[in-house]
């Protein structure tokens, strides 16, 4: 399907966040089966977070949860784009994508394509923005954001001056002029604070990205989860269990797992590193432990997976070295520096052909999280027990048949007995999670001619169970007769009935039980089982 034939179905612009809410919002009327829509929170200037749930409604079988977060920082503007991207296929091609359809069967996944939503507006005044836009009195004057950067010479582009030395460049200054008449100049920027530094583990680490100044582009934060847009992306993860997240970035080409705040490993280090090869060959990016780059506090990774057991991954989705452009500066040993929005974000003419690389990314995580859960979901036949080998014809016999549910739900699902391809019965079971049952089928032979059958039963798969193997259990050989001859010699004559009534009393448990003798197939050698020789003497069977 065309991914352009809807609304803002353009992918050669950057949404702004008006957009991406018309985006959601169309797809939430279009697509209902499949779309839920709704606010996770609002922003510090009153903007709605919103969140797009994308499953199949109609099966409401319990799925497993994964969940993607677009744009924590202000100018990475692609790692909107792609989350968006991947919503709006995923809708439109449910049904016809073979692959989208089974991940929308089987798993629910939550996008926020973008947490920072006033980012939008705050980049589109100042390219270098980073951070969220909570007020912040970065020079103490009493007054918030009045001083940002400016184009002062109207090229397209707010320059940072940089001083450079043998050992490299740092940053002295910014292009602009004196806002707020105080002798300084953009000394005050819009916001905020670094939201991927404002999560509550190891909010406050000695590390090496994560700060406590205020004009730092690192700030953390005056403390954890003091932002309303991380604690929206808290109270989403306290409502559901995802399985697996994953937060984009850009900046760098890298797939990232925990910890950040330290090099040591985590507990799960050789999942993690296994999710990241097989994810790393599917976009052909490095990665590696966040620290690897740096050590940071506050991460969204580090807080997902210490606080509520996912398994969170950053990826950085797009680097363009070669963008940065430097002009000399007003005195010896500076530069102007320019070009960082194109550093963080392809031309948009070339956002779509990022956006592909990536998207194996969404479908890789989902089917990961499906074959887990289907691990924990599956029923088995274990016995199938008939009273005895020989069974005569024209009785009833009960067929004792065991299941179990070693899945993790409790499920409704069918069990039948066959006796070679003929279907003895059918029953509906309903077992609770790790639980057993012997369920009993009545076996009426009058149809059935002389001879050996194979007993098996068959329990039919339930909603997500892939490994089958076990749902088939063969009992063995039953051999049906006719029952009134228990010498062999196709006659029924008084050396049946004395054989029988040999045997008057025998049970199972009997040293000298033999079930020929047990003519009627209740465990026991009666005096009906000799009436019923009794009755039939004189008769020859003729197989």
């Amino acid at each position: 399907m065309d991914l352009l034939a809807f609304p803002l179905g353009d992918w050669k612009h950057y949404h702004n966040y008006s957009e991406i809410v018309s985006t959601l919002l169309y797809l939430n009327i279009t697509y209902p089966d499949v779309v839920d829509v709704f606010s996770i929170g609002k922003s510090w200037r009153n903007r709605d977070i919103y969140c797009i749930r994308l499953t199949n409604e109609s099966i409401t079988y319990p799925k497993p949860k994964v969940l993607f977060v677009g744009y924590h920082h202000a100018r990475e503007l692609i790692s909107a784009e792609l989350p968006l991207y991947f919503a709006v296929k995923a809708a439109m091609e449910f049904g016809a994508n073979e692959t989208l359809t089974y991940i929308l069967n089987f798993s629910e996944i939550y996008i926020v394509p973008a947490l920072n939503v006033d980012g939008f507006e705050a980049v589109s005044q100042n390219e270098w923005q980073r951070k969220n836009s909570r007020l912040v009195d970065e020079d103490e004057d009493g007054l918030f954001d009045e001083d940002p950067p400016d184009d002062e010479d109207g090229d397209g582009y707010i320059e940072r001056l940089v001083l450079c030395f043998g050992a490299g460049c740092v940053p002295v200054g910014w292009e602009g002029i004196d806002d707020d008449n105080d002798g300084l100049s953009n000394e005050d920027w819009t916001g905020g604070v670094d939201l991927n530094r404002n999560y509550g583990y190891q909010w406050d680490a000695e590390v090496q990205s994560g700060s406590p100044n205020p004009e730092d582009e690192t700030f953390r934060g005056p403390a954890p989860f003091s932002e309303p847009e991380t604690r929206a992306i808290r109270d989403l993860a306290m409502t559901h269990n995802f399985k697996y997240a994953v937060s984009f970035h850009s900046g760098i080409e890298f797939i990232g797992y925990p910890w950040a705040y330290t090099t040591e490993p985590t507990p799960d280090d050789i999942i993690f590193k296994k999710i990241a090869i097989e994810l790393s060959a599917l976009v052909d990016a490095p990665y590696g432990q966040i620290s690897d780059l740096y050590t940071a506090s506050g991460t969204w990774d580090d807080w997902m997976y210490q606080n509520r057991s996912v398994f969170a991954f950053t990826c950085e989705i797009y680097k363009d070295e070669n963008a940065l452009q430097y002009e000399p500066g007003p005195s010896p040993s500076t530069w102007w520096e320019k070009g960082i929005f194109q550093y963080f974000n392809p031309d948009p003419n070339n956002i779509e052909t990022v956006i592909k690389r990536w998207l194996p990314v969404f479908t890789y995580i989902a089917k990961r999280a499906i074959v887990i859960e289907e691990e924990c979901i599956g029923v088995a036949v274990t016995a199938v027990t008939p009273p005895k080998t020989i069974i005569g014809q024209g009785y009833n016999v009960n067929v004792n048949v065991t299941v179990v549910n070693h899945g993790s739900f409790t499920e409704n699902f069918n069990v039948t007995v066959y006796a070679n391809a003929t279907i003895i019965g059918t029953k509906q079971i309903t077992l609770e999670s790790n639980t057993s049952t012997t369920v009993s089928f009545t076996w009426n032979t009058s149809s059935f001619v002389e001879g050996n059958y194979t007993l098996w039963a068959y329990a039919e798969p339930v909603l997500g169970e892939t490994d089958t193997s076990d749902n088939t259990y063969i009992d063995g050989i039953v051999w049906v007769k006719w029952p009134y001859d228990v010498t062999g010699d196709n006659y029924c004559g008084i050396d049946d009935i004395v054989a029988v009534a040999e045997h008057f009393g025998t049970m199972p448990q009997s040293p000298n039980w033999n079930p020929i003798f047990d003519i009627n197939c209740n465990n026991y050698v009666g005096i009906d089982d000799i009436v019923a020789v009794a009755e039939h003497f004189g008769e020859m069977n003729f197989p």
